[in-house]
Order: structure tokens, then C-alpha cells, then sequence
């Protein structure tokens, strides 16, 4: 009786261990790459000079090609971490255009909450493998933020507003992720209508994003002025050194859609 007892204990060892094994095959077999193809080409055809083409967007299903693909696509199966950053700031961007379309013409992404009733941040609309919808205000805070921790999510997250970091003509990849991090938080903090030197005062005024997820920039960098200073031109870096500038004074945000329109 032990005999038989200890040659089906053996057998069911054996089993479970190759049962355990095939598992870790699958999941090591489903890591997959997402084909950025068609939203890179999105992005190329209707964003200039860091706005949206919205108007003509309207007309044409390129945008839908990629919502169908996303459909059906699991993101944690991309087993690199900054590939999979680069999926969800590419999905953030490609259905906050998708949501503004919906409801387009509109002069502000917060005219939606006004028909809706409901934050545009707030809506489930974005459909993943699985049946799960997810808002945006869901991927920017509980994903994107939370998980990754790089301040520098700030400058590539695009709200459809003025006052947003401006949008690139082309889909963040694992190759040019961490470039173009540095490259738009260059570019945004040198914009003068959007952050700025008050010589006369001796202040800086900086863009509300600073003010909404300061946390964000100070984890990373101690002091916001800490954080901007990485990436400010030389001669406001030596304006702030020189008169030990630290104060900040926050600009409004302009809600206006980044809509690009062409001019006659």
C-alpha cells in the first residue's frame, strides 16, 4: 500500500512539475511587441507644429484602424517596461484626440463635461483585451504616474489643451522614448508663453502643471526650480543662480483645443 502510495505521489510530482513548466513556456511565448505602425502614421498625417488636424481627422478611420487593434491586445504582455510606457502614453494621446473627435467641433476638450455631464477624464472609453475599458484620467494616474515614477511623463501627456506640452508628429517607441523625454521637457520649459523669467520681480512663472503634480517633480528633484533648471536655457539658469530666484508664480491654464487650422 505505501508502495503504491509513493509511486502516485511520484507521478503527480512529475505531472505538476510539467505542468508548471509548459505554464512558464506560455507566459515566456505570449510576451509580445505592439505594432506602432498605425498610430505612428496617425500621428505623422494630422499633428503639426504640436497641434491636431482634427477637422480633417474627422473624416478619415485611420484613428479607428488602431482602436480595433488595441481592442484585442493585452499590454502586459510587453514584457519591457519602457516599451510598455511608451504603449500607454501612445494610447493616452491617440484616444484623448479620439474623445475630443467624438464631440468635434468644440472649442475646449471641457465642452465634453458640458454636453456629458461627465469629467472627459472620467469616461470609460478606451476598450483593452478582455472587455476592459479604461478612462483616461485610469491610465495617466493609476498607471502611468503610479507606476513608472519619471516626472518627465509630464511633457509627452497631452490633454488637448493650449497650455498642454505640444504633441509630436510620430509614436513614442522603446528607441526614442527616453531622448524625446528630454527633448519635450526642453522644448516646453523654453517656451516663453508657457514658463518664464520675471527679471523685474525676480520670479519664475511656471505652467500649472507644476503646481497640479508637484510631488511628481519634487521626489525626483527635491524642488521644482530643482527639476526645471536640468533643462532651462543658460541664460535663465544663470538669471535664477545669480539673483537666487525662489519664488514661482503659477500662469493660467488656457483650455483652448490644440487645434490646427490653416490659415488662409
Amino acid at each position: 500500500m505505501k508502495r503504491v502510495f509513493y509511486i502516485s505521489l511520484v507521478l503527480f510530482s512529475n505531472i505538476f512539475s510539467y505542468s508548471c513548466d509548459k505554464e512558464v513556456a506560455k507566459v515566456e511565448k505570449a510576451s509580445l511587441h505592439f505594432d506602432v505602425t498605425e498610430i505612428d502614421n496617425f500621428f505623422k498625417k494630422y499633428v503639426a507644429d504640436g497641434k491636431v488636424k482634427y477637422e480633417d481627422a474627422k473624416h478619415d478611420n485611420a484613428l479607428n484602424t488602431y482602436i480595433e487593434q488595441i481592442k484585442n491586445f493585452e499590454p502586459y504582455s510587453i514584457e519591457d517596461v519602457n516599451e510598455r510606457l511608451a504603449f500607454w502614453i501612445n494610447a493616452y494621446n491617440a484616444f484623448t484626440i479620439k474623445l475630443v473627435l467624438d464631440y468635434y467641433p468644440i472649442e475646449s476638450i471641457l465642452d465634453i463635461e458640458s454636453q456629458t455631464g461627465v469629467s472627459p477624464w472620467s469616461i470609460n472609453f478606451i476598450e483593452m483585451a478582455g472587455g476592459r475599458k479604461f478612462s483616461l484620467d485610469e491610465i495617466e494616474k493609476k498607471i502611468i504616474i503610479k507606476k513608472y515614477k519619471d516626472p518627465r511623463i509630464h511633457y509627452v501627456l497631452v490633454c488637448a489643451a493650449e497650455s498642454c506640452p505640444v504633441l509630436i508628429s510620430k509614436a513614442y517607441t522603446i528607441e526614442n522614448l527616453n531622448d524625446l523625454f528630454d527633448t519635450q521637457a526642453s522644448f516646453f520649459l523654453n517656451d516663453k508663453s508657457k514658463n518664464r523669467i520675471n527679471s523685474e520681480d525676480k520670479t519664475i512663472e511656471l505652467s500649472t502643471i507644476y503646481k497640479w503634480y508637484k510631488s511628481d517633480f519634487t521626489d525626483k528633484d527635491s524642488t521644482v526650480i530643482n527639476h526645471i533648471k536640468k533643462y532651462i536655457n543658460e541664460t535663465d539658469k544663470d538669471f535664477i543662480a545669480k539673483n537666487n530666484v525662489e519664488e514661482i508664480n503659477y500662469l493660467d491654464y488656457s483650455w483652448k483645443l490644440n487645434d490646427y487650422k490653416k490659415t488662409e
